[in-house]
């Protein structure tokens, strides 16, 4: 007779058929996530941008302040009043070239002599600057020369040109912008003319000069 030996219980628990299976999680990972929210952040802002650009450069903007033209004739009329000075001043009006006063003033220069100072631009070329100085021709000479030395911007001068019949003295400053100024007599004034402009402008200027007549 043969005896069968019953069989050890198995120390390993029934495996479902197919084999051994682990439990993954299919849930997204934080670090992908928070990858992804940065990449739409800046896809979000560069298209913002882009919108922003294009409406930029499509809505008019308003051009730069003017300054608007001051009145000569207030500050002329005190010098004649206070000091019985008349003021010569530019009578500017060339077609297609329009001018106007930004600075006028009547006071006692540096040099001690009260003196008439207009500055006028040009509204088609900024650039292009124009200043009348007046002070009367009766000052001391020292203080005259020194007052001159100074409305003239120190420049050196070049010789003497003829304006509407009188010598003018001609000085220039050298340098980028170059400050030319014409020297002369007018009326009982020594009167400078002087600024950013070419020779010609100048002489221009010097002859549109009338007295005022308040």
């Amino acid at each position: 007779m043969t005896s069968s030996t019953p069989s050890a219980p198995s120390d390993t628990p029934d495996q479902p058929a197919g084999g051994p299976t682990d439990d993954v999680d299919q849930r997204p990972q934080p670090r992908s996530r928070a990858r992804g929210n940065w990449r739409s952040l800046v896809l979000s802002m560069a298209a913002v941008a882009a919108v922003v650009l294009v409406l930029y450069s499509i809505v008019p903007r308003p051009e730069a302040v003017d300054q608007p033209p001051v009145d000569v004739v207030p500050v002329a009329q005190q010098a004649q009043r206070d000091d019985g000075l008349t003021v010569w001043i530019p009578e500017l009006g060339e077609p297609g070239r329009p001018w106007k006063a930004t600075s006028v003033r009547y006071r006692a220069s540096e040099q001690g002599p009260k003196a008439w100072y207009a500055g006028y631009h040009r509204t088609d070329d900024d650039t292009v600057f124009v200043a009348v100085q007046q002070i009367p021709a009766s000052s001391e000479d020292s203080l005259e020369q020194a007052w001159v030395e100074a409305a003239v911007s120190g420049g050196t001068r070049r010789g003497t040109v003829d304006v509407a019949g009188a010598s003018w003295t001609s000085y220039a400053t050298g340098g980028d912008p170059e400050r030319r100024s014409l020297v002369g007599e007018l009326g009982g004034l020594t009167t400078v003319v002087s600024g950013l402009a070419d020779d010609r402008t100048l002489a221009s200027v010097v002859g549109s000069l009338r007295p005022y007549q308040g």
